[in-house]
């Protein structure tokens, strides 16, 4: 559980800074802005892996039902927020599935709006759902084998998620690499941007174009704009 946990903490990192390699503008992660990064989603995935592990220990037969509830729960999800990645419609069903996969272990954005909010109903989606799943592993355990470590997680999982969500808090309001980006003399003060946000159209004209290098892929292009997608809702 360890090795899946920090290997997927580990590709999300790699794939937030893929993405900013796929928008010029963007400020680029420090050493220390990719570790915090790395951190809070360590903390976010591990104790959701730990759940999944101690409710498949009991009820193993209903976690592929409780899989296929969520996926199919995060594919409508996907789905309302009408993302246009693919060419075809089949291909684009296909993505909103591979998201669903994704969103049954950690967040990302793929449409273009306010990130805030959508991270907020999905954190208090995951608390409610480990929540349950943590709760119905410690009523049917097997109290005499577990009598040694299951206070002990059932005081840890929760502690650890707690503690990624603050910690993630913490990365967006003083790691982050948009906050670190120097500001140009003539750019007027503004409210800070939501996490991950564009950069408004004032600031790319204030841009050297002449340094940007033009895109390639064009799926990567159209998933990073809509990743640090900055429109309002």
């Amino acid at each position: 559980m360890a090795a899946s946990s920090t290997s997927m903490a580990w590709m999300v990192l790699d794939y937030h800074r893929s993405l900013r390699s796929f928008v010029p503008h963007k400020a680029k992660q420090s050493v220390v802005s990719s570790v915090m990064y790395f951190l809070w989603n360590l903390l976010l995935i591990s104790p959701r892996v730990a759940v999944l592990a101690l409710f498949c220990s009991v009820m193993r037969s209903l976690l592929l039902l409780h899989f296929l509830f969520l996926w199919l729960a995060f594919l409508f999800w996907a789905r309302t927020q009408r993302t246009h990645f693919m060419e075809s419609q089949s291909g684009e069903w296909l993505y909103r599935g591979t998201v669903g996969l994704i969103w049954y272990f950690s967040w990302f954005n793929v449409s273009e709006g306010g990130t805030r909010g959508r991270s907020f109903i999905y954190h208090v989606f995951m608390t409610t759902d480990c929540t349950l799943l943590l709760s119905t592993w410690w009523q049917y355990r097997d109290q005499e084998t577990s009598q040694l470590y299951a206070p002990v997680l059932l005081l840890v999982l929760p502690l650890l998620y707690t503690c990624g969500l603050l910690l993630k808090s913490v990365y967006y309001c003083c790691f982050h690499p948009k906050l670190w980006r120097p500001r140009p003399l003539e750019q007027r003060p503004r409210p800070l941007d939501l996490p991950d946000s564009e950069l408004s159209v004032w600031e790319l004209c204030a841009q050297d174009r002449s340094s940007v290098q033009p895109l390639v892929n064009r799926r990567m292009k159209a998933l990073a704009h809509t990743f640090y997608s900055s429109k309002r809702v």
